[in-house]
């Protein structure tokens, strides 16, 4: 509960933010376009895209990712926004756009005080949105987290009883189906064994040197298997070594 109204007090502070930046951001783009709404439309763009990209670069940086990349997009695209706020102040205050020769017009201090403001906006702007990044994620990973401790919810007896009008299984038959199952189970895995030793015989009869590796790779055994088959075929006389390879015996 207390992350979700930490994660919506976030929205709303950037929203807002994003509102007032919207304004004059869109207000000095519209000027160079026709129909004006299009300036806003774009204004539009930058200010998701500074949302969007603080948003990745803080799952790049918690994934341990280059975020070289995106982090100079994003600091391209919070200077274009704190120009276009800095030159909409000026006009909304002098009443005349920020110019080289208007600009001197401007008090230092004044001009001062409304970079700092306008450039705090876009900074916290990339805060609340790296925030916000940050906050969702926990949130994501917290319910995944409850879901798995949930209990399993087993059936009631009453669920799972046999009504009384039906007759039971037999389970006389049960235990001579697990058998029958077993040994049929270790007669193919006999007939299996079978078949990859004398398959290993024959690979080490046409390459003697090969190693335990190759011929599990080719028997599709593991090397601890084949060193098992091996030992077992020497123990029968049928294997031997022979130097650093083996020499199969008839």
């Amino acid at each position: 509960m207390k992350a979700n109204v930490q994660i919506g007090v976030t929205i709303l502070s950037l929203l807002a933010l994003l509102t007032y930046t919207l304004v004059h951001t869109g207000g000095l783009l519209a000027r160079y376009v026709h129909p004006a709404a299009i300036g806003y439309i774009a204004a539009f763009g930058i200010e998701a895209a500074v949302v969007s990209l603080s948003v990745r670069i803080g799952e790049l940086r918690r994934s341990k990712q280059s975020t070289g990349f995106f982090l100079f997009v994003l600091i391209s695209v919070v200077v274009v926004s704190a120009v276009a706020n800095i030159a909409e102040g000026f006009t909304a205050v002098q009443g005349e756009q920020l110019t080289s020769q208007t600009i001197q017009q401007l008090d230092p201090v004044q001009a001062f005080i409304g970079l700092a403001a306008t450039g705090l906006i876009s900074l916290i702007v990339l805060a609340l949105a790296e925030i916000l990044g940050t906050d969702v994620d926990t949130a994501v990973k917290q319910a995944g987290r409850e879901r798995k401790r949930q209990p399993v919810t087993l059936p009631t007896p009453s669920e799972t009883a046999v009504p009384s009008g039906n007759p039971q299984p037999d389970n006389a038959e049960t235990p001579l189906s697990i058998e029958r199952a077993r040994a049929a189970k270790a007669e193919k895995d006999a007939v299996s064994k079978t078949e990859a030793m004398n398959t290993l015989l024959r690979i080490v009869n046409e390459n003697p040197d090969a190693s335990l590796s190759h011929i599990g790779q080719q028997i599709d055994r593991s090397k601890t298997t084949v060193s098992n088959y091996v030992r077992e075929l020497e123990q029968d006389g049928r294997l031997q070594r022979n130097g650093n390879g083996w020499q199969v015996l008839s």
